[in-house]
């Protein structure tokens, strides 16, 4: 006759109720790592302008980042606005279709108008010929 302790059975039972919680938890892990969305960090934290109209986003060549007190990021690099023009014919030069190339400019919202001003005048010396002015959609409040 074999005896079997009591003490060995409990102790797989213990063991047997974490695996359920254990296949729960990587089945929660592997949803959110599916479901989850990788965006990349931009070098600026901006709060667009609003805007009504409902476009989608197009493909751009380049993105100009500008910050509330006019720090400005370019493709994800640090640059003055001394630099601006330069940075500009730079890439235009690098790009395959001249003609074709798109800049995309995020502002902050509470970015004045007149240097906003400044800088398209900026990227129009540069030859740019197509810009967009990144805006989000105003949301409508149901109070």
């Amino acid at each position: 006759m074999i005896v079997v302790s009591s003490h060995t059975s409990r102790k797989n039972q213990l063991d047997d109720n974490m695996i359920p919680l254990i296949n729960i938890v990587f089945l929660m892990l592997i949803f959110f790592m599916i479901a989850g969305q990788i965006s990349s960090s931009e070098l600026l934290k901006i709060q667009p302008p609003t805007s009504e109209q409902r476009l989608a986003l197009e493909e751009h060549d380049a993105i100009l980042l500008v910050s509330e007190d006019g720090k400005l990021a370019f493709n994800n690099q640090w640059i003055k606005s001394d630099t601006l023009t330069e940075s500009l014919q730079q890439s235009i030069t690098e790009s395959k279709d001249v003609q074709a190339f798109k800049l995309l400019v995020k502002t902050d919202a509470i970015l004045p108008a007149n240097e906003l001003m400044d800088l398209l005048q900026q990227v129009r010396a540069a030859g740019i010929l197509k810009v967009s002015l990144a805006t989000q959609t105003k949301t409508k409040r149901h109070d």
